[in-house]
């Protein structure tokens, strides 16, 4: 993929993807292409989704900043279409652009580290080891200490966005994008479900032994504890679904998987203890 489909992917993955937000964005780096073109100080940047600096996008940035606030006497002054400067699209496509160009070799560093396989636990730790390399430039142009609580803060949710991301390609990856009780392929209805909650184990939250892939139905009863799986990977019912027995959407999306075995991942099985935990809270 170019760098232009890498940056669009990572604004579909951002949840910036459907709006208009997302192809303007787009639209204002390649329509800025021409204007630098003309300029001595940035004309390297005619084609930015060629520019791997963050710290060049970034220096790009103070420039497009400036020249939006000079308005006709700058040098968007008579370019077309003027809603792009005039409604500071340049300036914030650019801070997402380097933003991306920031957080991606980091998601890179894990996906290296997660196809070379190994013991789970292993795995996770050397995850979770890793840091995202020039994180401070996340803050530059938003006046924030680095070193402060609100720039920590950002940091880590950062951070948090670009693991989520991970963890779910990861886990769909593993299961073959397909969900492990029904086999839908479905992407779109598809969730990278932990076993142990996001919220509940902080060290476990990148695990791919800590992860299902499940449809939308099944991942909300399984974040409900109304259904689990046993030692033997089989569904298991909560008591609580015994009154909807009579149902025949139950029998159909549920009845007829119970006592069934979910589909294997590629190579990291659930954890036996993980799903021994979640069992214990199902409700009675």
């Amino acid at each position: 993929m170019t760098a232009r489909d890498h940056y669009s992917r990572y604004l579909r993955d951002a949840g910036i993807e459907g709006s208009n937000k997302a192809s303007s964005y787009i639209r204002a780096l390649e329509l800025l292409g021409p204007i630098l073109a003309k300029t001595q100080v940035f004309r390297d940047c005619a084609d930015v989704f060629a520019v791997e600096s963050p710290e060049r996008i970034g220096d790009l940035y103070e420039h497009v900043l400036e020249q939006q606030r000079r308005e006709d006497a700058g040098m968007f002054g008579g370019e077309a279409p003027a809603s792009y400067w005039r409604g500071g699209f340049y300036s914030a496509a650019l801070r997402s652009y380097q933003e991306f160009l920031i957080l991606a070799p980091y998601k890179q560093k894990l996906w290296a580290l997660a196809q070379q396989g190994g013991d789970p636990g292993e795995l996770v730790r050397r995850l979770n080891e890793q840091e995202i390399g020039k994180a401070e430039r996340l803050l530059v142009d938003r006046g924030v200490d680095y070193a402060s609580r609100e720039g920590k803060d950002r940091i880590c949710s950062a951070k948090a966005r670009v693991n989520q991301d991970f963890f779910r390609e990861l886990i769909l990856d593993e299961y073959r994008t397909q969900c492990c009780v029904s086999g839908l392929n479905v992407p779109e209805v598809l969730r990278a479900s932990h076993i142990i909650g996001w919220a509940d184990d902080e060290a476990n939250r990148l695990n791919p032994a800590n992860g299902l892939c499940l449809s939308a139905t099944y991942d909300a009863a399984f974040d409900r504890h109304l259904i689990s799986f046993d030692e033997d990977y089989r569904m298991v019912f909560s008591p609580v679904l015994n009154e909807y027995y009579g149902n025949q959407a139950f029998q159909v999306q549920f009845r007829a998987f119970e006592g069934q075995p979910l589909s294997m991942p590629k190579r990291f099985r659930p954890d036996q203890e993980f799903l021994r935990k979640h069992c214990e809270k199902m409700p009675n």
